[in-house]
């Protein structure tokens, strides 16, 4: 598997690992990789290795060893096994910070106090040298808390990124142990989400946890000086404060209830979108785009109702910041003026540096804390659902230890199978032991791959006795091929022994197909296999069942996807002669196979209807339908490896926010909602100067008309800020919607290359995790940068007229800022595309998981799956830590600048020449609101910038090249009439290697019925790629005369149908499977499902029956009858059977060939041969070798030449009575 390739990646040790204290301390250790951030792309190549203490097996193993004590109890709960696990760590981290928080609290308004009264001329005199100490002791002061505030945010951080870890690892572990069954109420969407975004909100909530008890309690100790020093006219603005706590909490619970609405939405569209790129080809062919399109949206405009109405409770909380310091100053003004106290710029001015310390404390980081822990809540109680889910009596089964049988058997005993009330398999006897070789038939639908999967467990009997001794080894009928080698896929993590591997490969008849790839079987097969035909995918998931060690070997269909001499050699070479003397169990459609089986097992309806040997039931000699080795419509005969290396993009430039703030909104809205911003923020300015002015007694008005336009201002304040948000919130929303729909267009237009050369997980990171950063991560911190911002230029404005000692210090921190900005920018965004590069393997590996998890567990590989996932999730983590670390080391540095701008504002005061000291006061604390805001925005404009990668990877894909549709003319209806297809001339390549058709030529009349034949990679279906158009070609194609290239792709398309092999259902209702634009009516519907005998299984569910995920609660046959019944109601009058009675039985074979005869008569039908027998009875054969047409015409005249491509095919076949 490439991920240990991918793995060795992030080996080299990390430097926070050498490094001392004082570098650990001042960040030091960041330096070093902050400076080659500005002269190169930091790629996956720069990464460390992670902590010893981020690693992911052992942070799982610790998780899981306190889960698993819960799970004894009646309420497991996974809070409680994280707190057991990571708790006394979280502790530790607030012991050492907030004593340091606390000082200064209350350290800073005594000392401002104290060096007023020193300006005051009216007040007792104090030393200067004491006053120098007072402002020395706020500076030093300030320093100790930042340290203390950094290193451990950072560490906080590591600990959520440990907890995050650890989840991550027991949710894969859990996905390893779930069964079929598990499946009927979860979804991948699901678990995509819970991995890819869900858990990643656990990132941001114990850095601030320690806020919701450090908060109340800092308001406790302000209140208690407050009454001391001033009188309880200054408390009254604590009033003020609970009141928003208060508020905060309810708008905080009313968040978590509109959240735990809006996941679930969000997993709707994400299992939707996984669907759309699982089934592309089938959408692309029968141009449902469309349709999937209008589906897609339904769900995301539900999604973003919810969402806005998530992001106005959020952001309510977050604006409160904006004026409650306001109104708890106000509200002591008020108290004061009431019992006739003197307003004293000292005492205001306490008051201001309070309340303002505590605005920060109760509505920035209390509120954030609420939000953070409510979203964490939700996220958790998710996690645990999942966690608790589909296991017997929540005991997870082994994945680690293997046991050794005494005697390999299979049992079952009047065994029932039930899966939500319904009945799969009933009153089942089977029996198999060491030397067996049972075979076991039936039609589509009757149970067989269930009987298997009881065998495997992964379906729990309601009743009856099921006994399975021994080490299994399981082929699935729909092959499971991961994004690795060829060699990688055969081996799955056993130890390699080349005789061995040299004999599987000759058994299961890969030898030539190896010398065909280009680079053996070290050849790249890309996601999915989507390099290989369906025959070579069906053979190496057959080699890699047989090359592992076992007792018993399930082989589900394993002959239907080969040849009949491709076939004969598997059964001979390998069923019967490699694997003698094992117990195996062979489901098959093939029955002239089953002559040398011990015994058969005839199922129908979910029963054993018929037991004995292939004589004794009278099973007839098929062989005559054999299978010419061909695949389905993957369209990569000749393609080289998809294994395309994802694009990092150029940086968050002009461009990314010219897509984010206008491409959606454009420019007049845009400076409409910052100008709102802009407009409160004057306000604010506004309602501290006229403090300045009462307090200083330069307004000559009456108190209480003072008080009055106070009053005024203040409330103004308030409506104006909750408009503001409003704006923002709709504003926002609009963009989201902009950048969803622009991401889906540009992906489902992008031609089926696209797909190939981009892994699912790949694109689903970016669907799922960077939508999500542009949904609710990118706004939130707009909204802060917002109020911040014009703050800072605010400030700029008034410092220069209070203190002119202040201009140049000012522009010193202007210019100290945006250094650091050039500095650190570079690094943080190229680390955090970097975190975005090497989370797609871990979406990719989950997702190829759940594709391929019966095999996993039949092959016992669990424990290779989960190394391989913490090898990924360990280089993620690297990636996740190092980023973090680049921006607190920009925000240390920061913080340490603000805090000497503070201190020379401070002294700057000395040399002070004005009268008042109310100026005096203001000038201070403007001054600190300057610094601290100023390197808040720069930090909240890094976390921008740095989350604007999101943006940029979504709007990559909105640029992706679209199909090439040229096309214009529309002919007019009816058009196709005929059915004639010409092929001249026509050459097309996949890659620059290879032409997979070249100068093919041939000519088929009105309502021929043509079977395609030809060994793998000979063109049979590059000749339906280019009849589809789905890659470019050279020549010309025509249909009814009619150049395919001069049709827009969708009439084109819409013309013609096909049942492909490899049958594809979308996750709903059969209605829209059958009928997704809603052009038929019922009648029609049951009709066609008459006509493939499906209407008695839907009679009591009727047309609305729900479909599962990938069709999972249908058989593979009964999904490929249902494609049938697609093409019916299409009524085009060209089709193409691709394989398509691959995987049903003689007797539902023959049936869909008696109706494609009845019902497509007088249509044009091409067919790429299933069995031969199937073509033997069309009007032509056209035989494809190399790309080119080597035969075409009649059968019977093609079986008079004993030296033709045909006549060897049908000898190989050895036919009986074939005409």
């Amino acid at each position: 598997m490439e991920a240990k390739n991918q793995a060795t990646k992030g080996k080299r040790v990390h430097p926070k690992e050498k490094s001392n204290f004082l570098s650990n301390l001042l960040f030091c250790w960041q330096i070093g990789i902050i400076l080659k951030g500005r002269k190169k792309e930091l790629t996956e190549d720069e990464l460390y290795g992670p902590l010893k203490s981020q690693q992911s097996l052992k942070l799982g193993e610790k998780l899981e060893k306190h889960w698993n004590e819960e799970k004894t109890r009646k309420k497991p709960s996974l809070a409680r096994a994280l707190i057991k696990s990571f708790g006394m760590e979280f502790v530790l981290y607030g012991v050492l910070l907030f004593p340091f928080d606390f000082a200064l609290t209350l350290l800073q308004p005594i000392l401002l106090r104290k060096l007023l009264n020193y300006f005051d001329s009216n007040r007792e005199n104090i030393p200067e040298t004491q006053a120098y100490c007072y402002a020395l002791v706020i500076v030093l002061a300030s320093l100790m808390y930042l340290t203390s505030f950094h290193v451990t945010y950072l560490g906080l951080y590591n600990l959520s990124l440990k907890v995050r870890v650890a989840c991550s690892s027991l949710v894969y572990k859990k996905i390893l142990t779930l069964r079929r069954e598990s499946f009927q109420n979860l979804t991948s969407g699901q678990i995509i989400n819970l991995l890819s975004n869900d858990i990643h909100r656990i990132d941001l909530v114990l850095p601030t946890l320690h806020f919701l008890w450090s908060a109340p309690l800092k308001l406790v100790l302000a209140t208690v000086y407050l009454t001391i020093t001033f009188g309880f006219t200054a408390t009254l603005g604590i009033f003020g404060i609970l009141f928003f706590v208060i508020a905060q909490l309810l708008v905080a619970r009313k968040f978590s209830q509109v959240k735990q609405k809006l996941g679930p939405k969000t997993d709707h569209r994400i299992r939707l979108f996984n669907d759309i790129i699982r089934g592309i080809q089938v959408i692309k062919m029968c141009t449902w785009e469309q349709s999937f399109s209008n589906y897609i949206s339904e769900v995301r405009r539900s999604e973003t109702n919810q969402l806005s109405t998530a992001n106005h409770f959020r952001f309510v909380c977050a604006v409160f910041k904006v004026y409650v310091s306001k109104i708890s100053v106000f509200l002591c003004i008020l108290g004061s003026v009431l019992t006739n106290t003197a307003l004293t710029p000292q005492y205001v001015y306490a008051l201001m540096t309070i309340y303002e310390n505590l605005k920060t404390t109760a509505t920035t980081r209390l509120p954030f804390a609420l939000i953070r822990m409510t979203e964490t809540k939700v996220t958790v109680q998710r996690i645990q659902n999942f966690l608790l889910v589909g296991c017997p009596n929540n005991v997870p089964r082994d994945i680690i230890k293997f046991l050794k049988p005494k005697m390999p058997t299979i049992q079952i005993h009047n065994a029932w199978i039930e899966l939500n009330g319904v009945t799969l398999l009933h009153d089942i006897t089977f029996h198999a032991s060491p030397g067996d070789l049972i075979g076991v038939v039936g039609s589509a639908g009757s149970g067989k791959t269930t009987l298997l999967h009881t065998i495997l467990s992964e379906v729990s009997p309601a009743k009856g006795m099921i006994e399975v001794e021994g080490i299994i080894s399981y082929a699935s009928q729909e092959p499971w091929i991961f994004s690795g080698s060829v060699r990688q896929n055969i081996l799955f993590g056993e130890e390699f022994n080349p005789a061995k591997y040299s004999q599987v490969v000759k058994v299961c008849a890969l030898e030539y197909d190896l010398t065909q790839l280009p680079f053996g079987d070290n050849t790249l097969v890309g996601e999915r296999g989507a390099m290989l035909s369906g025959g070579q995918k069906a053979r190496i998931n057959l080699a890699r069942a047989v090359y592992k060690h076992a007792d018993i070997y399930l082989l589900d269909d394993p002959l239907s996807a080969v040849d009949t001499h491709v076939a004969r050699h598997i059964f001979d070479e390998c069923i019967v002669k490699y694997l003698k003397g094992k117990c195996v169990v062979l489901v098959t459609h093939q029955v002239q196979y089953l002559k040398n089986t011990t015994r058969i097992y005839q199922l129908d309806k979910g029963r054993v209807d018929k037991v004995g040997t292939f004589d004794v039931l009278g099973f007839e000699d098929k062989s005559s339908g054999g299978k010419n080795d061909t695949k389905s419509v993957t369209l990569a005969e000749f393609q080289a490896p998809s294994i395309v290396k994802e694009e990092r993009g150029s940086g968050s430039g002009a461009k990314v926010y010219r897509d984010y703030f206008l491409n959606a909104t454009g420019v007049t809205i845009t400076v409409s909602v910052f100008l709102l911003f802009a407009l409160n923020t004057f306000l604010g300015y506004l309602i501290d100067i006229f403090i300045t002015f009462w307090v200083n007694s330069k307004i000559d008005i009456d108190t209480n008309d003072k008080l009055y336009i106070y009053g005024f201002l203040v409330l103004l304040l308030v409506f104006g800020t909750h408009i503001a948000t409003w704006f923002f919130v709709k504003y926002t929303v609009v963009i989201s919607k902009f950048l969803h729909d622009v991401f889906y267009q540009g992906v489902i237009n992008s031609p089926i290359k696209f797909f190939n050369d981009n892994s699912s997980g790949r694109i689903l990171n970016r669907y799922s995790t960077d939508l999500g950063s542009a949904d609710e991560v990118i706004p939130l911190f707009l909204l802060e940068l917002l109020i911040k911002i014009f703050l800072v230029i605010g400030v700029s404005i008034i410092i220069p007229i209070l203190n002119f000692w202040m201009v140049i210090p000012s522009i010193l921190l202007y210019i100290i800022f945006f250094t650091y900005m050039y500095l650190h920018q570079p690094a943080n965004k190229s680390m955090r595309r970097t975190e975005g590069v090497v989370t797609s393997p871990v979406i990719s590996h989950m997702a190829s998981t759940l594709q391929g998890l019966t095999t996993i567990q039949a092959l016992k590989a669990q424990q290779i799956l989960l190394q391989e996932f913490s090898a990924k999730l360990d280089v993620q983590t690297s990636a996740c830590y190092m980023s973090k670390a680049i921006f607190c080391t920009l925000a240390f540095w920061a913080d340490l600048t603000c805090t000497i701008y503070t201190g020379v504002a401070l002294f700057s005061f000395f040399f002070f020449t004005g009268n008042y000291v109310g100026v005096i006061g203001l000038a201070f604390t403007t001054s600190i609101i300057f610094g601290e805001t100023a390197q808040m925005c720069m930090k909240d404009w890094s976390d921008i910038d740095s989350n604007m990668t999101s943006v940029e990877r979504v709007m990559d894909y909105s640029r992706l090249a679209p199909e090439a549709d040229e096309g214009s003319f529309i002919p007019e209806d009816p058009w196709p009439d005929q059915g004639i297809i010409v092929f001249d001339r026509v050459s097309m390549k996949y890659s620059d290697n290879f032409w997979a058709l070249n100068q093919t030529s041939f000519s088929i009349i009105a309502g021929e019925k043509i079977g395609i034949v030809g060994r793998t990679g000979a063109g049979k279906s590059s000749l339906i790629s280019a009849l589809f158009r789905l890659f470019d070609f050279e020549g010309t194609i025509t249909i009814d005369g009619v150049d395919t290239k001069q049709l827009p792709l969708h009439v084109l398309r819409s013309k013609i149908s096909i049942i492909p092999q490899e049958p594809v259902i979308f996750v709903g209702s059969l209605r829209k499977n059958l009928d997704p634009f809603d052009e038929f009516s019922d009648a029609d519907l049951w009709n066609a499902l008459e006509e493939v005998e499906l209407k008695k299984h839907f009679l009591e569910t009727g047309l609305d029956s729900p479909v599962s995920e990938g069709g999972s609660n249908f058989s593979v046959g009964e999904r490929q009858l249902l494609c049938l019944v697609r093409t019916i109601l299409r009524k085009a009058k060209i089709i193409v059977l691709d394989e398509a009675t691959s995987n049903v039985d003689w007797k539902t074979d023959e049936m869909i060939q008696s109706t494609v005869r009845r019902k497509f008569e007088g249509c044009t039908v091409l067919t790429i041969a299933h069995r031969l027998k199937s073509v033997l009875d069309s009007d032509k054969i056209l035989v494809m070798e190399s790309g080119s047409v080597v035969e075409f015409g009649c059968p019977k005249d093609l079986l008079k030449d004993t030296e033709g491509y045909f006549y060897k095919l049908v000898q190989k076949s050895k036919p009986v009575n074939i005409l």
